[in-house]
């Protein structure tokens, strides 16, 4: 019997989702509100698309922005995390002499951006592996100072890494970076909701993200963090209506015609989040992310990291001999749902991540498939 926090989403009826980071999951109480705001605008588009949306865009991240702990007048909401990056790496200055560092670990299509932009300069690309399990800062630092021969323009990282699961040492590779005389850009797409978020103490110069992943809201909706030098910068990858406004919030505002009915959710998803906060629900799922780190690696899984750079609520486990069909082919047939890809060696990694949905029973379940399939 499911608890009555499964009762909160519209999942199936007996699915186990341990998904949850790649794309969140909207609860039915912002459904009903995203359905409420959509018709409020079908009743008066002209007016409601209008003037009076940037005021909401403005409202909506100034309260995104003090409840995440990250200052309004450099924070702006976007599309999603790939159009955050998009406007970065646009908008960034790059020449040929320029090197630009980005670790194996990152999302594939913020490498695939990087790449792009480096061949469209000529400007030096260098890909920098993130060995597996990782053990700490001083292994990556290593890596750095012996791929790295000079000076760095830009180093690309996460705050969590995607697929891996790692709580990267993001202070540690900054004071790296500039030292190098660069700048750190960060990718926080797995950040709010989840950890902690502190870029001007951490010495990052952007970041982005996306905020349907651990808030309950609508997906799309992203974000865009920038340091002040850059806020009159970075412009929308679209040249849009607002492209050339002054104002950071206003610029993102209108990326041509487009649903503003994620982002005018956030409120509401905010206030939900709150309430389990306050609950200590994210406390249980942090529990349960435990257990399945126990129950996973006492099968044999390596994890991808230590202890201490382990998020709270996602894992990512090696799983030697084997490949990533074979565990999807156990895995799907029993509604268990999590994600299983490659990762940067090609070895075969499984990633949960735990949300207030999630029980113990779960865990056994993902448990017992595992199993099955290494003893294969």
């Amino acid at each position: 019997m499911k608890s009555a926090a499964y009762e909160e989403f519209a999942l199936a009826p007996g699915l186990i989702q341990l998904n949850h980071a790649s794309y969140g999951l909207t609860s039915r109480q912002v459904m009903i509100e995203a359905e409420r705001i959509r018709g409020h605008i079908e009743s008066d588009p002209t007016r409601h698309l209008g003037t009076e949306l940037t005021e909401r865009l403005t409202a909506q991240t100034t309260l995104t922005a003090t409840t995440f702990g990250i200052d309004p007048d450099r924070t702006t909401l976007c599309t999603n995390a790939t159009s955050g990056a998009a406007a970065i790496i646009e908008s960034l200055p790059l020449a040929g002499d320029d090197t630009v560092v980005v670790l194996d670990t990152e999302y594939s299509s913020i490498q695939r951006a990087w790449e792009l932009a480096c061949a469209k300069t000529g400007a030096r690309l260098i890909i920098i592996s993130v060995s597996l399990p990782f053990h700490g800062p001083q292994q990556l630092l290593d890596e750095l100072e012996a791929r790295v021969p000079d000076s760095v323009t830009y180093l690309q990282m996460s705050l969590i890494s995607s697929s891996a699961a790692i709580r990267l040492p993001v202070a540690d590779i900054s004071q790296w970076v500039r030292r190098r005389g660069g700048q750190l850009i960060l990718d926080a797409a797995h950040g709010p909701g989840h950890i902690p978020m502190a870029p001007t103490e951490w010495g990052v110069t952007a970041m982005f993200g996306t905020l349907h992943k651990w808030l309950p809201t609508l997906r799309p909706v992203g974000f865009l963090w920038l340091a002040p030098e850059l806020t009159a910068q970075v412009r929308p990858a679209e040249v849009s209506l607002t492209w050339d406004s002054p104002d950071l919030i206003e610029r993102f505002s209108w990326p041509g015609t487009f649903d503003p009915v994620p982002r005018l959710c956030l409120d509401t998803a905010i206030a939900q989040w709150n309430r389990w906060r306050g609950g200590d629900q994210f406390s249980y799922c942090e529990k349960v992310a435990d257990n399945a780190s126990d129950a996973i690696t006492g099968l044999g899984a390596r994890p991808t990291a230590t202890t201490e750079y382990l998020p709270p609520r996602m894992r990512s486990f090696i799983l030697d001999g084997v490949t990533v069909a074979e565990v999807k082919a156990a895995l799907h047939p029993a509604d268990v749902r999590t994600w299983v890809g490659p990762g940067p060696a090609g070895e075969c990694l499984l990633r949960i991540s735990t949300h207030i949905y999630n029980d113990q029973h779960d865990i056994e379940t993902l448990t017992t498939r595992i199993q099955e399939v290494l003893a294969r």
